[in-house]
């Protein structure tokens, strides 16, 4: 199992980062804010996320602002954003949380090589690039030759920028090859998409304890919660929520096309995979999430018009800089919602800021039309 192997031996320890060192408070000090009964406490769930070892990657915690000008302007629920885009390094972003935990078996076990292909706008590769650079390994990316790939700009850009070796592929053979050439050369090659796979789940159990204490500290009990649904932020925040005893409806906003039923029974196999790597007695189905693919348009990485409004109302209300791949749709869909009357005034919905907002360079004349 990925999650045993994280284990194996310590890193260096100006790598090392514990939870217990920047998780003073007390989540549980106001007992009527959780509403149902916790499956273990605050300490026994961060003594069993020390059992994997953690990189210092991220400037942690990120804050949670109000943002009360979109509150009114939506006439909804106060809306609560948590700066996942401010965790610092490579312009920040979720997965600078989730590289946390699921690179640090690359350095324990001696890898060369972190590799990542997707999307020439993926905000994975220009992570895994400057992850690479911050460890002293080298990069490789081998993403999609697209119509975002014709001009260096946004995530193709730092990618680039921060020294990665840039393979544009048209096919998995393409992808193979490459892999094959290093392996060739002698290097070990550890793919930051499927290493250490479920330890990016993991990663965002802990992120929801640090927003669970902040959401006490203002004395806030949240009715929902929006996020760009992937995987692994979504399932970890989920965990979090059940094995905290938290009584959370989470939101998941596919940036792709999907049939949500699927999503859900996948993110649900995940959920329990990594609930078993934690020890935690509880099973998860399909009917504890909601994943919806209905808000990504024709295909990823496309904008809709929607989408556009969106990034437009978030950033000309408040100032909120949100992009068109990720943020964008989920705010979309948020804006939907509040549209439909799901939620009202006198509620809270917390929005997930998942980083990304590079990829919006590469956006400009679609946006501004």
């Amino acid at each position: 199992m990925l999650g045993e192997r994280a284990s194996i031996c310590p890193l260096p320890p100006h790598l090392l980062y514990w939870a217990s060192e920047t998780r003073p408070f007390d989540l549980f000090r106001k007992p009527h804010m959780a509403a149902l009964e916790p499956l273990v406490t605050v300490d026994e769930l961060r003594d069993r996320l020390k059992r994997f070892h953690r990189l210092k990657l991220a400037n942690l915690p990120t804050p949670l602002l109000d943002y009360p000008r979109l509150s009114d302007a939506l006439g909804g629920p106060r809306l609560l954003v948590k700066h996942e885009d401010y965790t610092g390094l490579a312009l920040g972003g979720n997965k600078i949380r989730e590289f946390e935990y699921s690179v640090a078996p690359a350095v324990q076990e001696g890898y060369d090589v972190l590799l990542h292909g997707a999307a020439s706008q993926s905000n994975q590769s220009r992570v895994t690039a400057a992850v690479a650079a911050r460890l002293g390994l080298e990069a490789v990316m081998v993403g999609k030759k697209d119509q975002k790939s014709e001009t260096v700009n946004g995530n193709f850009l730092l990618t680039h920028l921060y020294g990665a070796d840039v393979n544009l592929i048209e096919s998995k053979e393409d992808r193979d090859a490459v892999i094959k050439r290093l392996e060739g050369e002698g290097k070990r090659v550890y793919d930051t998409s499927t290493d250490g796979y479920y330890l990016r789940s993991v990663s965002y159990v802990d992120g929801f304890i640090e927003l669970w204490g902040q959401l006490q500290a203002m004395d806030v009990v949240p009715d929902g919660l929006y996020v760009c649904s992937g995987v692994h932020t979504h399932v970890g925040l989920v965990v979090g929520a059940r094995v905290l005893g938290v009584d959370l409806r989470i939101v998941g906003i596919s940036p792709s096309p999907q049939d949500d039923a699927e999503d859900r029974k996948h993110l649900a196999g995940v959920a329990n995979t990594v609930a078993g790597m934690l020890d935690i007695e509880t099973t998860f189905t399909e009917a504890d999430f909601e994943s919806y693919g209905a808000y990504a348009g024709e295909e990823y990485g496309r904008m809709t018009d929607a989408v556009r409004d969106a990034v437009l109302f978030a950033a000309r209300t408040e100032g909120l800089t949100l992009e068109p791949v990720y943020t964008g749709k989920t705010f979309a869909a948020l804006i939907d919602h509040i549209e439909e009357g799901q939620w009202k005034k006198g509620q809270t919905v917390v929005f997930v800021h998942t980083g990304g907002t590079p990829a919006i360079f590469a956006y400009g004349e679609e946006l501004l039309k």
